[in-house]
């Protein structure tokens, strides 16, 4: 155990809290995410209802307010048409009467046409206001030129009242004021103007208390002059469409067109300051033709859900905590003797079989694997027992096959040049085995002085048969190859003999050619075997024709026929086994004859052996370890 070293890259502790811990956490994070996209749907509607509701409350509670405001200079003027030249201590009277129903308003005017309140006086305006508490009184000197004031000029050519733009009264209540302006009619006929005055100071702190979600409020006018807003610098200073303008946010224009028209929205848009998302909600005020409006950031909208969303989280991940703890427990209790499985396994691992699992607890799988584990030591005992009674036998019967294979590789010829004092011809062959002991063989000799008989021969089968029928095929053609002899003649001979006694039905293919070395002509018989292949000089591929011959051992009284040709100088036959066009790679594809071919055309130039040694390489390359039977070839070339 000490040799072996033991590393486990993934424990099941590991494989648990993932397979468990990370689906949990996804369905987790899922809810989650569901939960926050519900939850920010519904605040968001939720918010746009409450805020349409707020707005139109407060909307409702300023357009009291101003409605108020605006029933006391109705009330001067509808009572003035009906007095009769009041004078001075009547119309001051009248006034502070209806200002001490409204403490909303700051000061009231009466204005009246030139000469139209007293023949005596051209310009005639009291001004009422509050101060201390207690109601003052002055008139509008000449030189305030009130004739041509928007508060008495507008709503006199509108024939109708009227709410000013903001503007700060110098002369009057200066101060920073609105002025409600209402016509006074004396017999149809336009006789002055009477006023009442908002102070925006007024305004601003009662706007400054409404608190709408966190955001803030503004008022436009109907031209979409700031009267309120939390900035005072924008107040009568800035509209909203200059403001759109200056920041370069068209959008808000769009919005401040539907302010005007006296629409009310929800509308959630990015700030082009702060960048941030914003909500805008905004409400007309009737009795002005101003809007009120607020805007509120998004994240005050979806502070509710994000609490929500972290209390939510919180509870998941004590939940996955627990969960991780269980986890943990568990395969603690599954592992420990799954740990001590691991330690005998090391054990045996070294060749020690003298180990079993002790102590096994329970019924469940891990009980189930222990038993296994002390009956797999008991088998692997008796196992190792068999197997070296059969290895010792296997080593036997491989040791027989690998003297069996020498013997039959020293039946070749394997010395080359085989005929160095022969320079008629060129002769080169090679036997390249298998695996296994199998019945591919060459041979050639002289039969006289000029006469070579050349034999390739591929026995069916493999293994001790195989290679015994080579070496009884080799001698009966030794044997049956005389001076003189017609190759048919001898094959037939040969094939007669091999018949006898054939109980294991061997057969082998077979091609005798009888050579001139002098003239280059032969004769040959081919009992079944690979078409020789004739290459010329000149690189020219061609096949011997077929003789329509059997292979030899299958039938005792067969006729063997045969063929003559002869080789041009520098023409080469090539003999070969099967071994060679049907070797095949790794994708069973065949290294067939074509291919075979032309690598002895682009060879036709070299010596037979560099020939047959570049076709040895090319088949190594094609096949690689898919080496499935001999391979045979023998090269003679005329020179």
């Amino acid at each position: 155990m000490d040799d072996l070293k033991l590393e486990i890259k993934k424990p099941i502790l590991r494989k648990l809290i993932l397979s468990i811990g990370i689906p949990l956490l996804i369905v987790y994070l899922t809810v989650l995410v569901l939960n926050y996209i519900w939850g920010k749907n519904a605040a968001l509607e939720q918010t746009k209802k409450y805020l349409r509701e707020l707005t139109d409350h407060h909307a409702a509670v300023l357009d009291a307010e101003f409605s108020k405001i605006t029933m006391a200079p109705i009330a001067v003027s509808e009572a003035l048409e009906n007095l009769q030249k009041p004078t001075h201590e009547q119309l001051i009277s009248l006034v502070e009467k209806k200002m001490e129903f409204n403490p909303n308003i700051f000061g009231m005017a009466v204005a009246f046409e030139p000469y139209k309140f007293s023949s005596q006086k051209e310009f005639y305006s009291p001004y009422v206001y509050e101060e201390n508490e207690k109601f003052m009184s002055c008139e509008l000197s000449s030189s305030y030129n009130y004739l041509f004031k928007d508060w008495y000029l507008i709503p006199k050519l509108l024939n109708h009242s009227y709410w000013s733009e903001p503007y700060f009264d110098v002369g009057g209540g200066n101060i920073l004021m609105n002025t409600f302006s209402t016509p006074i009619y004396s017999k149809d006929k336009f006789i002055g103007i009477v006023t009442a005055d908002m102070s925006l100071e007024n305004l601003k702190a009662r706007m400054d208390s409404v608190q709408i979600m966190g955001g803030y409020t503004f008022i436009i006018s109907q031209h979409g002059t700031y009267i309120y807003h939390p900035n005072k610098k924008d107040i009568m200073r800035e509209t909203l469409f200059s403001k759109a303008q200056r920041v370069n946010y068209p959008p808000m224009r769009e919005f401040g067109r539907d302010m005007l028209k006296g629409n009310k929205a929800v509308i959630p848009f990015l700030d082009p300051i702060q960048g941030s998302k914003q909500w805008l909600v905004y409400t007309p005020i009737k009795s002005t033709g101003w809007t009120l409006a607020a805007i509120i950031p998004e994240k005050q909208i979806l502070a509710s859900v994000h609490s929500a969303i972290i209390r939510q989280s919180s509870v998941m991940l004590i939940g996955l905590l627990i969960i991780s703890l269980v986890i943990i427990w568990a395969s603690i209790g599954i592992t420990k003797p799954i740990r001590k499985l691991v330690g005998l396994a090391g054990i045996l691992a070294t060749g020690n079989l003298d180990v079993q699992m002790e102590n096994i607890k329970g019924e469940d799988e891990i009980h189930e694997l222990a038993v296994v584990f002390n009956k797999m030591v008991i088998d692997l005992k008796q196992h190792i027992k068999d197997l070296t009674t059969t290895t010792k036998a296997k080593q036997a019967v491989e040791s027989e096959l690998k003297i069996a294979r020498q013997i039959q590789e020293s039946l070749l010829p394997r010395i080359w040049p085989a005929f160095p004092d022969r320079e008629e011809f060129d002769l080169f062959a090679k036997n390249i085995p298998a695996k296994e002991v199998a019945g591919d063989f060459y041979d050639f000799f002289f039969l006289d002085d000029n006469t070579l008989a050349i034999i390739i021969a591929d026995v069916s089968g493999k293994g001790i048969a195989a290679g015994l029928f080579m070496a009884v095929t080799r001698t009966l053609m030794k044997t049956v190859c005389q001076k003189g002899v017609e190759p048919a003649d001898a094959v037939e001979k040969a094939n007669a003999i091999l018949c006898q006694d054939n109980d294991a039905c061997m057969f082998t293919t077979l091609f005798l050619a009888i050579y001139n070395v002098d003239s280059g002509k032969y004769s040959y018989a081919n009992a079944g075997h690979n078409l020789p292949i004739v290459l010329t000089k000149n690189g020219d591929c061609r096949f011997l024709p077929t003789l329509n011959n059997i292979a030899m051992g299958i039938d005792d009284v067969h006729h063997y026929n045969q063929s003559d040709s002869h080789l041009e100088v520098g023409d080469c036959l090539v003999l070969y086994t099967d071994g060679v066009t049907e070797a095949t790679d790794g994708s069973d594809n065949l290294y067939g004859e074509e291919r075979f071919c032309e690598k002895l055309k682009i060879n036709v130039s070299n010596p037979v052996e560099v020939i047959l040694n570049k076709i040895e390489v090319d088949l190594d390359k094609f096949q690689g370890e898919n080496q499935f039977d001999d391979i045979t070839m023998l090269f003679i070339r005329r020179n």
